[in-house]
């Protein structure tokens, strides 16, 4: 570990400045806090005072830089003006790290931005870290740390929490006093002056108290740091994230589809999937997850089994676990016949397994059908239901543990999570299963949304860094580029282009029209005009030069004289759009999605961050919900679908080395059996070259 994570988890002198004896007061808080001989904690606490000679029975200093020997940690509780000189005197003391929880500036307005601005220059010339400020603070169950504002000290064990919300710091006491769910660490770092959630992550990583990575997050500054980070992970440690702040008041303004569909929180969601993050949508789901993650192993599959004491129960549950994507299918005649002797003549053992409500037998029956389950290859996972009477005997629940605990020593990897549909009288039983590490979820819908929550996802490969684009040769500072410009730029980096002509006269259109051959397409160019088919401007089936140089005249009388695109007409087959984007937070992105008038009318689309390879491109087409389309539905003939993800693949690679590319729309793109064809693209530039992530791109 670095020495900044080492004095974030595991400090061995701490320092309190603004340590208070005053009941009441914040510094009082985390003084009592961090001595607490219930909390644990074995290093020294150095309170800071500027006229008191002690508090709380410790010796207290004026300042940290008058304490002799080195301070791990500083935790900040002083009023925010006084933060530079206290930053400063950190620095001075060769502190690692600081945890500043008092309040007061870039939360507070323009002069508490400037005053945050200020301490952070002050840290980063003297070599300090800052956790805040305007934070909860930290707390390291795993060293009896709590150098936070909550009081006590959560349960210890593997999910660590990073939250830039105070009162998700404050609901891991809540959690782990009610569904026991054990903590490693839990980081809340408020504004965000310095260390951010992607240095917490990276901390998290190495850190070996840490199974699991809980993170509701906000705000993400350095997107694609934050995205490689994770998916270099990901596969060695779950990563559950809730990002707050999806909705949207409005949409943007845009020319194109890409930037219209690809919203800041559609490109984040795909982003953290993408790195091979569970991402859920509600703080109560967050810790659910990353806590069934702790107890038992990840979904790896599809299948789940019920077992259920009420046959209405296990009804639902299939019902919402094809709503989940997951399914309950029915047990081969040879699992069914190891199952019903265990059951009464008018139980079921098809799935969900049924075992009535011949209660005296119950724990037989759920610890003998669970046996079984456990061991076969037909399921994923299993879900008892304890319902009532289930739940209140004590030999279910205790029958249930010594199944797991027995198929674990077996070497069966099935997960088990039970579905808890009981009365208070219970909780004991309930917490007998928690603590055995058998996850509990409230009734049937939060089962099995955390359930498939688990389930593995896997990271998108490592793509090394693309070659740099050059800029296209007459291509203007900012804006759209002409269709022939953009068409050029394609065709030259290899992109199947509709074969096309730009012609500036009507003659010159005659003759295009002749050296290409019909059908074509005549596309009129006007400055400004970026939709051309919604102002008139494409005409269709044009079968010789003379019905060529018509369309040609009616664009003139109607648009004004200027040039026109003549270009092939494309054969039949699937509209699709490709695009892209560069979004501010995580770099350049590509979309895909049904093209044509499908685009705005479904909004059918996939998002990637580029560069990826032709599995993600893949990946990306099969996530679409018209993908039977490209299958060849209703009597269509079948898409070359692989020569679309190669396309795909190939324009990622392209659009992450274009740095001065800002927008581009490839809409329609012909998908035929004989492969893609780009039909019409649209491409905007901004000024000068735009930063490359090439950090990002791993090689």
């Amino acid at each position: 570990m670095t020495s900044w994570t080492r004095a974030l988890f595991a400090p061995r002198r701490v320092a309190v400045v603004g340590a208070s004896a005053t009941v009441g007061k914040v510094g009082h808080l985390i003084m009592r806090n961090l001595t607490a001989p219930e909390a644990g904690f074995q290093g020294e606490v150095v309170p800071i005072h500027p006229t008191l000679a002690e508090v709380l029975d410790r010796p207290a200093y004026p300042r940290l830089v008058d304490v002799p020997g080195p301070i791990d940690l500083a935790v900040v509780a002083a009023p925010p003006a006084e933060a530079p000189r206290i930053v400063a005197d950190c620095a001075a003391a060769g502190t690692p790290l600081a945890v500043i929880v008092s309040g007061g500036f870039a939360e507070a307005g323009t002069d508490g931005a400037a005053l945050q601005a200020r301490i952070r220059d002050i840290a980063r010339t003297g070599g300090l870290r800052i956790v805040g400020p305007n934070c909860f603070g930290v707390i390291s169950p795993a060293s009896g740390l709590n150098a936070s504002i909550g009081i006590g000290m959560p349960r210890r064990g593997g999910v660590a929490l990073y939250t830039q919300s105070g009162a998700y710091g404050m609901a891991a006491f809540t959690r782990a006093e009610e569904d026991l769910i054990g903590f490693s660490r839990v980081v809340a770092t408020g504004n965000k002056a310095d260390i951010d959630e992607t240095d917490v992550l990276t901390a998290f990583a190495e850190d070996d108290e840490t199974r699991v990575i809980a993170m509701l997050i906000e705000s993400i500054g350095d997107g694609r740091r934050f995205f490689e980070a994770a998916r270099a992970l990901a596969g060695r440690k779950p990563i559950v994230v809730l990002k707050t702040g999806r909705s949207e008041a409005g949409r943007r303004a845009a020319a194109s589809h890409t930037a219209a569909l690809a919203s800041d929180a559609a490109v984040t969601d795909a982003a953290l999937r993408q790195a091979g993050v569970r991402v859920v949508e509600d703080g109560q789901t967050l810790l659910d997850v990353a806590a069934a993650l702790d107890r038992q192993p990840p979904l790896t599959g599809r299948r789940i089994a019920v077992i259920a004491n009420s046959g209405g129960t296990g009804v639902e549950i299939a019902d919402l676990a094809e709503s989940a994507g997951l399914s309950t299918p029915r047990l081969s005649d040879a699992l069914q016949a190891a199952i019903r002797p265990l059951l009464p003549l008018y139980g079921s053992a098809a799935n969900p397994v049924d075992v009535t409500t011949e209660w005296r037998r119950f724990p037989e029956m759920y610890g003998g059908s669970l046996a079984a389950l456990m061991d076969s290859d037909e399921v994923d996972a299993v879900m008892p239901v304890l319902l009532q009477r289930s739940a209140l005997m004590p030999e279910v629940t205790d029958r249930i543990v010594a199944e797991v605990r027995a198929a674990r020593a077996r070497g069966s990897q099935t997960p088990v999570h039970v579905c808890w549909v009981a009365p208070a009288g219970a909780t004991g039983n309930r917490h007998k299963l928690l603590s055995a590490g058998v996850p509990c979820h409230d009734w049937p819908a939060r089962a099995v949304r955390t359930l498939a929550k688990t389930a593995w996802i896997e990271a998108a490969a490592v793509v090394p860094a693309p070659p740099v684009v050059a800029r296209p040769m007459d291509a203007p500072e900012d804006g759209w580029l002409p269709s022939d410009l953009a068409f050029r730029a394609l065709a030259e980096a290899g992109f199947p282009v509709a074969p096309w002509r730009l012609a500036r006269s009507r003659a010159e259109a005659a003759e295009a029209a002749r050296l290409l051959g019909g059908p074509l397409a005549l596309k009129a160019e006007r400055p400004g005009v970026v939709h051309k088919s919604d102002d008139g401007g494409v005409r269709l089936g044009l079968g010789s030069a003379a019905q060529v140089e018509a369309a040609w005249d009616d664009f003139a009388a109607r648009l004004g004289a200027n040039a026109a695109i003549v270009q092939r007409q494309a054969g039949p087959g699937l509209e699709l759009v490709l695009g892209a984007r560069r979004d501010a937070t995580f770099g350049p992105v590509v979309m895909a999605g049904l093209g044509g008038v499908w685009i705005e009318a479904l909004g059918d689309v996939a998002l990637r961050l580029a560069p990826f390879d032709e599995t993600e491109a893949r990946a990306m087409l099969d996530g679409l919900k018209g993908r039977t389309l490209l299958a060849g539905a209703r009597g269509r003939p079948a898409a070359d679908v692989a020569a679309l993800a190669r396309l795909a693949a190939s324009l990622s690679r392209w659009v992450a080395g274009a740095g001065w590319l800002v927008e581009l729309d490839l809409n329609p793109v012909i998908v035929a059996a004989d492969g893609p064809v780009i039909v019409d693209a649209r491409i905007r530039v901004g000024g000068g070259s735009f930063p490359r992530e090439e950090e990002g791109f791993s090689t």
